[in-house]
């Protein structure tokens, strides 16, 4: 049998070969592994070894020999994703939900992969709306290194974005890794990033899994809950709390996930004495993401709600919506700075983040490339992509002339028709 550790997402084990690096001679099976063995790329337990397919050990074992003595790049991590993800996701250089990607279209039932619910058209307006607004270049002006660290949840972090709350590696991502390894690539790379991940949960694993890994992670990180029962929610709330997280959250779209009704772990939407009910039950901040009108926001806000998430679920639960760009301004003058405000929505790269920043966000998220990279690489890639946004997020700054977060806004942005 075959298998990878999911704490660092590299090391592989083939019980058949053994490992000569380690002293496992061959077919040494798992059960047979002193307690002693430590991961040589991570250092941690056996503990953390669990059993992959076949070919997604071939792919693993290339990647782990490879960056043995070369470190590799950020288009390397994409090419292993690419082939572990053949048959939902091309992994294009531009992930933008169009009509001819392999993620799109009608799947009448089947999995929908990286895509977007129905045809995928709301996860076409989510890039579409972000791409019909222009950054406007202004460059007379004193030079300024631009200071884009930010205050969130009583933290301060080195960059004004952090990762979406993502999960289903089973249902979406062609059951590559285990659960844990995509949570633990998450966390560990946007803590090593100066940033914060939130993770997810999913009906294929126990429910409090990401809430545990984010605990493991001594804290650092957001978990994110399906709006279960009530109980449930209070449970896990419950749970959250002694695994001491930044802040948690409750993923209101998640409403309309087909994955956990087919599960028969149903989910519901929640009206306003239910989301007072779950902020009253905690000290720690909590987020409702989902909000797509100023309605739902003004409401969030009058829970007592640490955030407000602006978010569509990436498109992934109601086709035919609004793209998030073109809602953010409206929440953000309804409510900006009486509450943070979040919001995701094919955000992609530095530039992108500035311009959610400016339609009126306090902290934008990243979804898609960080699920792919953290399968793919773990928490190096995840990292790598990190730095990949931050150095687009200064030149962006530098060149719209902001040289604080402070003077990010409407003004640095030109709405365009495509």
């Amino acid at each position: 049998m075959k298998y990878i550790c999911t704490y660092c997402n590299t090391y592989v084990y083939d019980e058949d070969k053994g490992d000569s690096d380690t002293n496992l001679e061959p077919g040494t099976n798992i059960e047979d592994i002193p307690e002693s063995w430590l991961c040589p790329v991570c250092g941690m337990p056996k503990d953390y070894l669990q059993e992959i397919r076949d070919d997604i050990f071939s792919l693993k074992m290339t990647a782990y020999t490879e960056t043995q003595h070369d470190t590799k790049d950020l288009n390397y991590y994409r090419s292993i994703a690419r082939k572990m993800l053949t048959g939902i996701c091309g992994e294009y250089p531009v992930c933008d939900g169009q009509p001819d990607r392999t993620c799109t279209g009608q799947k009448f039932g089947a999995s929908i992969g990286f895509g977007g619910a129905g045809q995928g058209k709301t996860f076409e307006a989510n890039y579409n709306s972000i791409q019909s607004y222009k950054l406007k270049m202004r460059v007379i002006k004193e030079h300024n290194e631009p200071d884009m660290s930010v205050s969130i949840f009583n933290k301060k972090i080195g960059v004004p974005f952090m990762g979406a709350s993502l999960s289903g590696v089973k249902t979406s991502m062609n059951d590559v890794v285990p659960e844990d390894a995509l949570y633990r690539g998450l966390l560990k790379g946007a803590m090593s990033s100066g940033s914060i991940g939130l993770v997810g949960n999913t009906p294929e694993s126990p429910d409090d899994l990401g809430v545990k890994i984010v605990g493991e992670n001594h804290g650092w990180g957001i978990p994110i809950f399906k709006p279960q029962s009530q109980e449930r929610l209070l449970e896990l709330i419950r749970l959250a709390e002694e695994m001491d997280v930044i802040a948690l959250g409750i993923d209101l779209d998640g409403a309309g996930s087909t994955y956990w009704n087919a599960s028969n772990k149903p989910v519901y939407r929640k009206g306003e004495k239910e989301i007072n009910e779950l902020v009253d039950s905690t000290d720690k901040p909590m987020i409702f993401k989902g909000i797509m009108c100023t309605e739902d926001a003004v409401k969030v806000l009058d829970s007592g709600a640490g955030a407000c998430y602006v978010s569509n679920h990436g498109g992934r639960v109601l086709d035919g919506g609004q793209g998030v760009a073109e809602v953010l301004p409206d929440i953000a003058n309804e409510i900006a700075g009486k509450i943070p405000i979040l919001a995701d929505g094919a955000v992609r790269t530095g530039f992108d983040v500035l311009k959610v920043l400016a339609l009126g966000a306090d902290i934008a998220l990243i979804g898609r490339p960080l699920a792919r990279l953290s399968i793919a690489g773990g928490d190096l890639a995840v990292k790598m992509y990190y730095k990949y946004v931050k150095d687009d997020l200064k030149k962006a700054m530098i060149l719209t002339g902001c040289d604080n977060l402070n003077e990010v806004n409407m003004d640095i942005l030109v709405a365009s028709n495509r």
